[in-house]
């Protein structure tokens, strides 16, 4: 059965996510979102869990209290990126460092 963007796009407006539009029309993730695309649909915003929110809040909490991104990331276990997103999620305002002249810089 041929489905069209349309269609997508009902499954999609129904409330579905669209990992859920693919697995229920037997197609990848990359061309269910491009039918989405194609049929206009306006994206709805990733929704954040409980936990992760938590989880921000404590992060955030953690660097307020003065440790580094590094130090927090080695706490949780996650990568100092995605931490650096949780201490910003958690409403702490990052802290800014000197940068250090690159090796070889001419003085």
């Amino acid at each position: 059965m041929t489905r069209t963007p349309d269609d997508f796009a009902r499954l999609y407006d129904g409330g579905l996510s669209i990992r859920e539009v693919a697995a229920e029309t037997g197609t990848s993730y990359r061309f269910a979102r491009a039918q989405l695309i194609e049929a206009g649909v306006e994206f709805r915003k990733p929704t954040i869990s409980e936990s992760t929110l938590a989880l921000a809040d404590d992060c955030a909490a953690l660097y307020r209290r003065g440790l580094t991104i590094r130090a927090v990331s080695a706490r949780v276990g996650y990568c100092r990126q995605y931490t650096r997103d949780l201490i910003v999620l958690g409403g702490a305002e990052l802290r800014t460092q000197p940068r250090r002249p690159r090796k070889g810089a001419a003085a």
